[in-house]
């Protein structure tokens, strides 16, 4: 599924993602969703080894869309939010490795865009919210995963206020691998990506799938697991 405003480019071993609504900030509406999904899923059996999601203009992501009507019904909700967990979900099943190059503008979707993708990179100029609640929105959804990427306290603090914070911030609460000048956002990510290059990619899709499944077990549990992902690694690396 193409559209006019999702830029998706493949050279090689590197796709790059970008969201080309810059007049508005570069907000994503449900076909831009769809169209995302749909493309991520085509790229990870092409097989790219690494994917840059980024924004044309001055912003990553303003947020979400939502159209010139709100749902009026429970099931009309279910389903504009479960597109948003499924472009999570395209995010994290993507096999190779997904930078975000964060700037201006990172709200809301956009936000979880961000921190969904593996490695989040953000210019200094950045600013970075989830502004749902002073619409009278919980963003449940939001926080279904973002205490699994910082402390709960501060996850709460940030869907509870919608305050707008800095790359500074983000990158303090673990949310933000780097923090770099502007100009240098893209010359960063292209550094992520030689040295992700230079590593072997079963290792890498292996690395991120033990990290996502792990994620909510017991440490006794993921520990078990661990001994168990690595001990069929080897075995399937040793037998090709």
């Amino acid at each position: 599924m193409t559209h006019p405003n999702l830029i998706v480019e493949q050279r090689e071993a590197v796709a790059t993602l970008t969201l080309n609504r810059a007049e508005k900030k570069n907000t994503v509406d449900a076909e831009m969703m769809a169209a995302m999904i749909d493309s991520l899923r085509h790229l990870g059996d092409s097989g790219p080894r690494v994917v840059l999601l980024g924004g044309a203009g001055e912003h990553f992501c303003g947020g979400r869309d939502p159209g010139p009507a709100r749902p009026d019904t429970a099931a009309g909700w279910r389903e504009v939010l479960g597109q948003i967990v499924a472009t999570n979900q395209a995010l994290g099943e993507f096999p190779g490795i997904t930078i975000a190059l964060a700037k201006g503008s990172v709200r809301g979707f956009g936000f979880g865009l961000a921190v969904q993708c593996d490695v989040t990179l953000a210019a200094e100029n950045a600013l970075f919210s989830f502004p749902e609640v002073k619409a009278g929105f919980p963003p449940s959804v939001v926080m279904s995963y973002l205490s699994r990427w910082t402390a709960r306290k501060k996850a709460f603090e940030l869907v509870i206020t919608g305050d707008e914070i800095s790359a500074g911030e983000v990158e303090h609460l673990g949310l933000v691998n780097r923090v770099v000048p502007p100009q240098e956002l893209d010359a960063e990510g292209q550094r992520w990506v030689g040295k992700l290059l230079q590593l072997d990619p079963a290792a890498l899709a292996a690395c991120k799938s033990f990290f996502r499944d792990s994620a909510l077990l017991h440490p006794d549990d993921a520990a078990t697991y661990g001994v168990s992902f690595l001990a069929d690694f080897n075995t399937r690396a040793t037998s090709n």
